[in-house]
Parts: structure tokens; sequence; C-alpha cells
């Protein structure tokens, strides 16, 4: 029983012990706290605040300015007489708290501590910025009242002596000029006062107003000698120029005298524009102005340059159109000769009248626009498109009859080269007339002497044309074109018809030795009644090749080969003897 008592006894001493513990260390932190937030209190209480309010009355400030400034007197001195006092009576409260045991309270009591030390800074800041804007602003506003009264006067002096360069706007800028001086004049006396709150607002009218006041004087002298000077040479040039040219005959499509006017009147209503300094107004204005301007300089331009243009094309129009009336002649004249030994079909005779027609209408428009340009009734860059018009006609038929005359030139020759034709084409047909004779066949197919007859009777009838009084070239050369072909068919014909005929005289040889094979025997009788009777040639020579090839394959085609191969050969022997004979 002692035992347990002893226990407990010596457990109440620990936690006595603990308690005791927690509590001095929570005093002694808090003492420490205290302690430093006091001095930051000091510290605050050391800055010379009072002797920045004293400099703060010495500005003489009055008005709203006063009343700021009064305001953080007003602050700093409920800080000086309560606010630090409280500070020191709330550290005293903080430290009695801490002696208890009563944490909660005295927790409290520290962050109120803390709390008044944070407002007292935050309103010494407070004030001591105030104090150090009021100054500024004192220094800025009487620096600002010097150097508005030294820039009032040489924006005077300029406008005075420079009164030249802004034309009608000098009244408006000296009455903008004057209306700044009297608001400086009240920004200069709230300055003197010290009311700084009041002069601000007028001070920073007072800047847009000026610095607007001064890029107008920057931009007016180029805007009024642009109108005054520029503007103005460019119209007196153009009314001289206008007044030439009219003296001179030109026209033009709109009333150039009534846009001269139009424009000069703009040019007055740019200068009223800038008369009341409005400057962007003024400034479009002058766009417009100089780009109706170029269009008129450039419309007279175009004109002069078409005048010139039109003088020298209505020259060259005439003397394309003399060429191509001389050559018209010259065509009729050669169509007549011509007509006597040819005989034409694409109406040519048609198509020279008709140029004649064209021309004749050329003519006589050339001739109503050479009378209007001299009489000045047109406007001359309207009379380029009709000119170029013209001139394309002129063209079209000059080629159209040059291709023509061409045409006429090259008849001879044309008739020359279908005779020499036609003599080559009957050689031809003389030369398959001989290789057939030199053949010695007994006879010809009916298909072929037809053949043959219609091809000669062909000849016959072109050289019946060649030769006659008057001569249709184009059908002669169609005609000798039909024969030309016919005759390369025929040519054709008669070589398979010879080589036919060969052939089989070789392979009735060759069958000869077959005596015994009646299939050979009989297809020889077959080849035999052809050969001989009908003249086929062509069927002799299968009927036959085809018994041989059952005997020795490939006869037929070995010897067709061997028979195209000497008739090559003896063309190439014939072939150089010609050319022996022709060196």
């Amino acid at each position: 029983m002692m035992t347990e008592i002893g226990h407990i006894v010596i457990g109440l001493i620990v936690v006595s012990a603990a308690i005791y513990l927690i509590v001095f260390i929570s005093q002694r932190l808090t003492a420490h706290k205290v302690t430093k937030l006091k001095q930051e209190k000091d510290e605050l209480i050391q800055i010379p605040m009072r002797d920045r309010i004293v400099e703060g009355r010495q500005l003489s400030l009055t008005g709203q300015s006063l009343q700021q400034f009064e305001i953080l007197e007003r602050k700093y001195e409920q800080l000086e007489k309560h606010g630090f006092a409280d500070i020191d009576s709330q550290a005293e409260q903080v430290l009695f708290d801490s002696q208890g045991a009563n944490f909660v309270k005295a927790t409290q009591s520290l962050h109120q501590l803390q709390q008044q030390v944070r407002d007292a800074k935050t309103t010494v800041d407070i004030v001591n910025q105030g104090l150090s804007d009021l100054k500024q602003l004192d220094a800025a506003h009487k620096q600002a009242v010097q150097d508005l009264e030294s820039e009032y006067q040489e924006l005077r002096k300029l406008l005075l002596s420079e009164s030249f360069q802004f034309g009608p706007a000098i009244d408006k800028l000296e009455d903008v000029l004057s209306n700044l001086e009297d608001e400086f004049a009240e920004f200069s006396r709230l300055t003197e006062r010290g009311d700084h709150a009041a002069a601000a607002d007028i001070y920073e009218s007072l800047g847009m107003e000026t610095t607007q006041l001064e890029q107008r004087i920057d931009q007016i002298p180029a805007l009024y000698t642009t109108l005054d000077t520029t503007i103005k040479d460019q119209l007196v040039e153009l009314n001289a120029t206008y007044n030439r040219l009219h003296d001179e005959g030109f026209l033009f499509d709109t009333d150039i005298a009534q846009t001269l006017d139009q424009l000069e009147t703009e040019r007055q209503s740019a200068l009223d524009a800038l008369a009341d300094l409005l400057l962007k107004k003024v400034s479009e204005q002058i766009d417009v102005l100089q780009t109706q301007i170029d269009t008129l300089y450039e419309t007279f331009e175009q004109e002069m340059q078409a005048q010139k243009a039109v003088v020298q094309h209505n020259t060259e129009l005439g003397e394309g159109l003399r060429q191509n009336k001389l050559l018209n002649h010259d065509l009729n004249i050669e169509l007549d000769r011509l007509s006597q030994d040819f005989i034409f079909t694409k109406d040519e005779d048609g198509m020279v009248r008709s140029w004649h027609l064209q021309l004749s209408n050329l003519d006589h428009q050339i001739s109503d626009m050479k009378i209007a340009v001299n009489a000045h009734e047109v406007v001359y860059s309207q009379v380029l498109e009709p000119q170029a018009n013209i001139r394309a006609e002129l063209l079209r038929i000059e080629k159209e009859q040059r291709e023509l005359w061409q045409e006429f030139a090259e008849l001879p020759g044309r008739l020359n080269q279908q005779r020499s034709r036609l003599v080559v084409l009957k050689n031809k047909m003389r030369q398959i007339q001989r290789r057939v004779e030199r053949q010695g066949l007994q006879g010809i197919s009916n298909q072929y002497k037809s053949d043959f007859y219609i091809v000669s009777d062909e000849l016959e009838r072109s050289e019946k044309q060649m030769n006659a009084a008057r001569i249709n070239i184009d059908d002669v050369a169609r005609q000798l074109a039909i024969v030309s072909t016919d005759l390369d068919s025929l040519d054709e014909a008669t070589e398979k018809m010879l080589e036919a005929a060969a052939v089989t005289e070789r392979l009735v040889r060759k069958a000869q030795n077959y005596p015994d094979n009646p299939e050979i025997v009989e297809a020889t009788k077959q080849a035999r009644y052809y050969y001989e009777r009908e003249f086929d040639y062509t069927q002799a020579a299968d009927i036959l090749g085809a018994a041989l090839e059952q005997v020795d394959p490939g006869i037929l085609e070995r010897t067709v080969t061997l028979y195209r191969q000497e008739q090559a050969a003896l063309q190439a022997e014939f072939a150089e003897k010609e050319t022996q004979t022709e060196r």
C-alpha cells in the first residue's frame, strides 16, 4: 500500500515539474517576442517624421494639397499621441497574461500586440510616402511652371516670326495658344499657392493640349505648302495646258474646265478646313486632290500621245490602202491573163472583186476619219481602236491577196510538174507492158486486161486534159493522183502475175520427178489447165505447190524465195549499168 502511494507522489512531482518547465519556457518565449516588438516600436519612434511634417508645412500648401497634408499629419499625431502608448500598454498586458496558466488569453494578447505594431508601421509608411509625394509634386509643378512659361514664349515667338508658314491656320493657332496661356496662368497661380492637387488636373490637361498644339505647328506648314504652292502650281499648269490643247483642237470625253474649277473649289475647301485646324480632314482632301490632279496629267499625256499616234496611223493606213489597191489591180490583170490558159474553180474572180469592195469601204472609213481628225471633231484616244481595226482588216486582205498572187505565180510551175509527172507515169506504164511482153506468157487473164486498159484510158484522158486549150490544174492533179494509185496497183498485180507464172513453170519441172505419184500427176494437170487455158497463174501455182508440199515440205516457199533473189540481182545489175551509162 505504501509503495503505490509513493509511486503516485513521484508521478505528481514529475507532472508538476513538466508543467512548470512548459510555463517557464512559454514565459521566456513570450517575453522575447514582446521585447522584439517594443524594439520595432522604438525604431518607428526614431524616424524623424516630425521634422518631415515641419518641412511639409513649409511648402505653403493650400486647397486639396493642404487637405491631403492635414490628413497625413493627423494620422501621425494620432499614432504619436496614442498609438505608441497603446503598444507599450499592450506589451505589459501580454507579459502579465503570460505569467498565468491561461495560454489562450496570452496568445490572443500577443496577436493583438503584433497587429498594433504592424498598423503603426503602415501608418508611418503612408505618412512618409504621402509627404514625399507632396514634396515631389511641389517641385515638379514649380519646374513645370518654368518649363511651360519658356515653351509658350517660344511658341508665341514662332507664330509671330513664321506666321506665313501657317497660312489661314495662324489665327486659330494663336487662339489655341492664348487659351493655353490662360490655363497656364491658373496652373501657375495654384502652384504658387501650393494647391498642387487642383493644379495637377490642370497640368494634365495642359500637357495634352500643348503636345497637340506642337504637333499641329509641326504638321501645318507642310500641309499649307502642299495646298498653297504644290497643288496651286499644278492647277495653274493644268489650266495652261488645257487652254493650249483646247486652242490646238484637242477634245476630251469629260468637261475638263469644269473639273479644274471643281479642283480649285476643293483646294479652297481644304484651306478652310486648315483654318479650322481639321488636319485629318485636310490630309484626306489633299490625297483626293492629288489623285484627281494625277489623273488629269495622265489624261493630257494620253491625248497628246494619242494625237501623234493618230496622225502617224492615218499615214500608215493610207499607204497600206494604196498598196492593197495596187495589188488588187495587179491580181485582176493577172487573173484575166491566166484565164486564157487555165480554168479556175475557187471563184478567184469573185474573191478579187470582194477584196476590191472591202478596200473601197475601208477607203471611205479612212477618209471620214481623216476629215474628222483634221476638223478637230474627235477625241484622239477614241480613234486609236477604230484605226487598229482598219489596220487589222488591211493586213488580212493583204495576206489573202498575196496568197492568191502566190498561187497564180505557182501555176506554170505546177503545170510543168504535172506534165513531168504524166511523162513518168506513161514511162512506168510502158515498162509494165514490156515486162509482160518479155515474159512470153501464153495469155493474159481478163481481169488483168481490164485493169490494164482502165489505167491506159486514165492516162489518155489526163494527156488530153494536159493538152487542152485551157487547163484545170487542180483537176489534172487529182486525175494524175488517181492514175498514180491505179498504176501502183497494176504494177503490183503484174509482179504477182509474173512471179506466179515463173514459179508454176519451175514447180512443173519439179513435179516431173514424181511420175508415180498420182496426186502430183493430177495436180500437174490442173495446174496446166489454169496456166494454159484460164491464164490464172496464181491458182496454178497454189494447186501444184500444195501437192508438192506433201512430198517436199517448204518447196513452194523456197521456189518463191529463189525467184525473188534472182529478180533482185537482175535489178541491181540493171541499175549499175544505168549508172555507168549516165557517167
